[in-house]
C-alpha cells in the first residue's frame, strides 16, 4: 500500500517550512520506494501563530496521509490530526526522512502523530 506524504520544502530538498506559513508542499507517494508526485503551492495566510483558518492548506493537502514541516502550532496539529492526517515536526533533508520511513517499515508499524 502506497502513503501519500506532503514535505513543507521551500526549494524541494529540505523540510524548512511552519505549516502556517508554508507556500510549497513536495508531494511523494511512499511505499516500499518513493515517487516524486509533484510540487503543490498554498497561500500562505499565517505570519507566525494562527488560530484556525487552515481550510485553504487542507484542501491543497486533502490527499496526503501525513505531513512533514519544520514546526507546527497546537491548534492547527489538532485540526490536521482531526482530519486524519499524521504530522510530524523534522528538519532535513526530504530524500534522508524517506529514506528512514522505507528502511524503518513506517507504515507497517501503528504510529500516532508525532505532535
Amino acid at each position: 500500500m502506497s502513503y501519500r506524504v506532503g514535505f513543507a520544502s521551500i526549494d524541494g530538498a529540505v523540510v524548512d517550512e511552519h505549516f502556517g506559513s508554508a507556500r510549497y508542499w513536495q508531494i511523494y507517494d511512499i511505499d516500499a520506494k518513493e515517487t516524486f508526485v509533484e510540487t503543490r503551492k498554498t497561500a500562505a495566510k499565517c505570519a507566525g501563530h494562527c488560530e484556525g483558518g487552515f481550510d485553504h492548506i487542507l484542501a491543497v493537502l486533502d490527499d496526503c496521509d501525513a505531513l512533514f514541516v519544520s514546526r507546527i502550532g497546537e491548534s492547527a496539529a489538532a485540526v490536521m490530526i482531526a482530519k486524519g492526517k499524521r504530522v510530524f515536526e523534522a528538519q532535513g533533508a526530504v530524500e534522508d526522512i524517506i529514506a528512514e520511513l522505507i528502511e524503518n517499515d513506517y507504515w507497517s508499524m501503528s504510529h500516532g502523530s508525532d505532535i
